[in-house]
């Protein structure tokens, strides 16, 4: 039997409301099922937007949004969840909005890579709380993994979801996951992008509720979403660098 009704899914989108001028609201909520290990909640959750909240026209690009979402984030909570999660949302999406298409698949490394880079600095560049060291010093092969995989082939490919999209469900997996430390930095870099505190707190505080409903606990309590800080000098366009000299590496 389903724990999430229809107005428990009304009070989610009420909660969404600060935000829905750049962000939906039910992208937040779907990715957070997932890693909240809750998969079995997507189907109905999805047929409910389908039925209630995603106007006819906008139903195929908003599908095509919420599973690249749950694609992207299989470099934050796993493969095992993101497979649960897509392979859940795939019994509910309707014949006349799939997508089969692999969008990624004539990607050249170079290209990948040079994006990502790019989108590295653009989260952590100027962030004077990163330490990007920390992880190629403590795990050589997972940062490189990470830097030149996951942000290149992943978080950075933007022909569906762009990247205060991405930073979003980014932040939905870290909060399903209980990983504060990672958090805060990815919420730090939503903002450099453009992203306002306020539309954070609204979309922090639909994963906070989903968790209560669900009845998932977490080590410490809600994390608070930071202020801006004072910004370190950094040249964030790597068209000036030479390709491959940075030094970022994502700590996740």
């Amino acid at each position: 039997m389903t724990k999430i009704d229809s107005g428990f899914i009304a009070s989610l989108a009420e909660c969404g409301k600060p935000a829905e001028s750049t962000f939906r609201w039910y992208l937040t909520a779907i990715v957070a099922l997932g890693a909240l290990n809750y998969p079995e909640e997507i189907p109905g959750f999805y047929r409910h937007l389908l039925d209630q909240y995603i106007p006819e026209p906008e139903q195929r690009q908003e599908t095509r949004k919420i599973l690249e979402g749950l694609t992207k984030v299989c470099g934050i909570q796993g493969a095992a969840k993101t497979g649960n999660a897509t392979r859940a949302l795939a019994t509910a999406i309707p014949e006349h909005l799939r997508d089969n298409k692999c969008y990624r698949e004539k990607e050249t490394f170079e290209e990948a890579r040079e994006r990502g880079q790019k989108m590295l600095r653009s989260i952590y560049g100027p962030n004077p709380d990163y330490d990007g060291s920390k992880t190629k010093t403590a795990a050589p092969d997972y940062s490189w993994i990470v830097t030149n995989l996951f942000y290149s082939f992943v978080f950075s490919f933007d022909e569906i979801l762009n990247t205060l999209e991405t930073s979003q469900v980014i932040i939905a997996a870290l909060l399903g996951i209980d990983c504060q430390e990672q958090v805060k930095n990815h919420m730090i870099g939503m903002m450099l992008n453009g992203g306002q505190r306020d539309e954070i707190i609204a979309l922090t505080d639909i994963v906070m509720l989903l968790a209560d409903r669900l009845g998932v606990k977490f080590k410490g309590s809600q994390p608070s979403v930071p202020e801006m800080p004072k910004l370190k000098p950094t040249d964030i366009n790597l068209e000036k660098e030479e390709r491959g000299s940075s030094d970022l590496h994502q700590h996740i």
